[in-house]
């Protein structure tokens, strides 16, 4: 793809309306991917399938995606860089745990300049990549390249390395939060359809407050 959301988010690009629509390409794309994948199985969906349904030819996915795992597995690409835009605007402080807290607030809120992140498509992936080996094994490299992505931005506000024990110990506490957080949420929204990204801000500011509370015991 020529355009991706990162460089818009960061200005590199100005979004102008050739950009915008390829942004709208990309987004009907990963909705139909998502949709067709959760219905009727990924394996059994075929990139002309989803093509068809976003109203483009399978030639023209090929210039935004590689494969079908990395279409279903959008979200997380996208997450990474609404990330860095968000974090990279927080006011710099000591507390850099409260500073990943605030930018994936602002991630859930819609008030990042990539966006909000949709937690429905999130949870659509996320039962794709249980019943799908080849999406699950590709799962656990975006997780690791989102952990090393946040690892690397941490370091730098910090101004210490990537493998310094402050910098692993604030990003392990994060993303400690987040999981328990959105566990949490999850309990929360049985049933619920679609998916509430205020509660799940809410939810995750909760949870870090929890988390002070204690650390004032230690």
């Amino acid at each position: 793809m020529d355009v991706s959301i990162a460089e818009i988010g960061t200005g590199q690009v100005k979004a102008g309306l050739r950009e915008r629509k390829k942004l709208q390409t990309r987004d009907r794309l990963i909705a139909a991917a998502l949709e067709l994948c959760d219905q009727q199985g990924f394996d059994a969906t075929t990139v002309e399938q989803i093509s068809d349904a976003a109203d483009i030819s399978p030639r023209t996915f090929n210039r935004y995606f590689a494969t079908k795992e990395d279409v279903v597995l959008a979200p997380i690409e996208d997450m990474i860089a609404s990330m860095a835009n968000s974090l990279e605007a927080q006011p710099r402080t000591d507390n850099h745990i409260e500073a990943l807290v605030n930018a994936q607030v602002q991630i859930l809120g819609g008030r990042c300049p990539t966006g909000s992140v949709d937690l429905t498509r999130f949870e659509t992936m996320n039962r794709i990549i249980q019943n799908a080996p080849s999406v699950n094994a590709r799962s656990i490299e975006l997780g690791d390249r989102k952990m090393r992505s946040i690892t690397d931005l941490v370091a730098k506000r910090m101004g210490e390395p990537a493998d310094d024990p402050a910098v692993r110990v604030t990003v392990s506490v994060f993303m400690a939060l987040m999981h328990i957080s959105m566990d949490t949420w999850r309990c929360g929204q049985a049933g619920s359809a679609p998916a509430d990204t205020a509660v799940a801000a809410a939810t995750l500011t909760s949870t870090y407050e929890t988390f002070r509370q204690i650390a004032k015991t230690v």
